[in-house]
């Protein structure tokens, strides 16, 4: 059906949006015409024909918001710190599989502990169970919603999720010990119950372990100085100073030339631009520390608005993030990581932009229309009704209510009493990252949110990725 409300940020979310209502004129309009070559009575307006605001679809789905992943370059560049984006920052997720070496999961101590001997039928020489794979051999793990472990993990940040695991492997080991105490008694049911449970424990074990083993090797990156030190200087940078000795430090000493770049990146997107001569010094450390081929990556992120040269003294003055990380409360350094209150525990302190431009919508624009003004593009906000009307005709009429209003209405039944939370759904043009979706989720889980939010994006990105299919 037809969603009642749309949001639209930035030039990508307004084009789409534009392409969508006038879709849904042409599909009218065609329909109409068909029905009154068929139909004598198709004058007589139908309840979905009524004219006026259209009413919220059966799917649920009571408003849609479109962003344009241009409005906040800065999340993917930053580091986040819950365990299914370090997982993905670190080891790279493809379609909700981590392609990893067998060793991670399976380490050499593990297999000689697991390892059993078995005869050989065919009259051969014994061996042990786990001899078929090397520990270099790639495995495909799946991380996704089907694991019920992983989707009580993969949201959280790195400092809770470790004593989590250890928890789960706690009650693991103790409903097993229940069962097979010594010195009780048990009937045939029980018994037949347990057998049952054998390969629900089994594969509950078998998940445990696996993400045990990758807990241990995410929590060992997060305690390299190199990481800390780098998450050091995001969050300076993220705070409106700039580090340019520290950037050309990193040139120096070779570090990896996509995690460079994130940096620079996010000082050219926080500052509003690298001081003209500094740029140019370090372009040309680039070319003589990771060769001339990097020029065209640089040539790229100039184009995509990701490197901007900056003329003038005052760097920070001009700088539209400056104004909206005040504005929009960005920098939350006191956040609750273990226990969180604010979607900034995904990066210990930082709240992804675009989440809290939701935020934002949700209680209403009124009185804050300066943030509008610095984001690219135009923010837009339209009705769709019955019947359908173009996006020049939808913008004759300006909601003066906020989002949430729209949760308010949708939310109530036929006889005045509530339902469940409408759904919000929430459209990344441009890729969404995993930081991001832990926001959103985090969102969605609160009582006090109005909405149930529903993802959706064009594709899943990270800095590194970003950047990657820049070269």
């Amino acid at each position: 059906g037809t969603i009642p409300r749309v949001q639209a940020y930035g030039p990508l979310g307004e084009e789409v949006l534009r392409k969508l209502m006038h879709k849904s004129v042409d599909e009218y309009l065609a329909s109409t015409s068909s029905n009154a070559g068929n139909d004598p009575t198709a004058d007589e307006d139908t309840p979905e024909q009524k004219e006026g605001l259209a009413p919220v679809p059966e799917s649920g789905v009571a408003a849609l918001v479109l962003m344009d992943r241009r409005v906040d370059w800065v999340t993917p560049m930053v580091t986040p710190l819950t365990y299914e984006g370090l997982l993905d920052d670190i080891l790279g997720i493809d379609s909700g599989f981590l392609h990893i070496p067998l060793s991670i999961i399976n380490p050499p101590e593990d297999q000689d502990s697991n390892a059993t001997t078995v005869p050989d039928l065919k009259g051969g020489p014994k061996k042990k169970k786990g001899d078929e794979q090397s520990g270099d051999d790639p495995v495909a793990l799946g991380v996704n919603g089907s694991d019920s472990l992983y989707a009580e993990v993969r949201n959280q940040h790195v400092e809770k999720f470790g004593s989590f695991l250890q928890n789960q492997a706690m009650a693991l080991r103790a409903s097993h010990a229940e069962f097979t105490a010594h010195g009780k008694t048990k009937d045939l049911s029980e018994i037949h119950q347990f057998v049952k449970q054998i390969p629900v424990f089994a594969q509950n074990l078998r998940s445990l372990t696996n993400h045990i083993h990758l807990a241990e090797l995410v929590k060992k990156n997060t305690l390299d100085i190199i990481f800390r030190e780098r998450w050091q200087t995001e969050r300076s940078i993220l705070e409106g100073e700039t580090c340019y000795e520290t950037l050309e430090d990193l040139v120096g000493s070779q570090y990896p030339p996509l995690r460079f770049f994130r940096l620079l990146c996010l000082q050219s997107l926080c500052a509003g631009g690298i001081k003209s001569s500094r740029l140019d010094a370090m372009k040309r450390d680039v070319v003589q520390t990771y060769g001339y081929e990097y020029l065209f990556v640089l040539y790229n992120l100039e184009q995509a608005g990701l490197l901007r040269r900056r003329e003038g003294l005052w760097m920070d003055s001009a700088s539209s993030f400056s104004t909206l990380r005040k504005q929009l409360i960005l920098i939350h350094p006191e956040v609750n990581t273990v226990e969180p209150d604010d979607v900034a525990y995904v990066s210990s302190g930082y709240a992804p932009m675009s989440v809290r431009l939701i935020q934002t919508a949700v209680k209403g624009w009124t009185g804050r229309e300066d943030i509008l003004r610095e984001l690219p593009g135009r923010a837009l906000d339209v009705y769709q009704t019955n019947p359908p009307q173009d996006l020049a005709a939808a913008m004759q009429v300006t909601p003066t209510q906020p989002l949430g209003a729209t949760a308010a209405v949708a939310n109530l039944d036929s006889n005045g009493g509530s339902k469940k939370k409408p759904i919000l759904a929430v459209m990344y043009l441009g890729g969404i990252t995993y930081m991001e979706i832990a926001a959103l989720r985090f969102l969605s889980n609160r009582s006090g949110f109005p909405y149930h939010i529903l993802i959706l994006t064009t594709e899943i990105v990270n800095g590194s990725t970003l950047l990657q299919s820049m070269k």
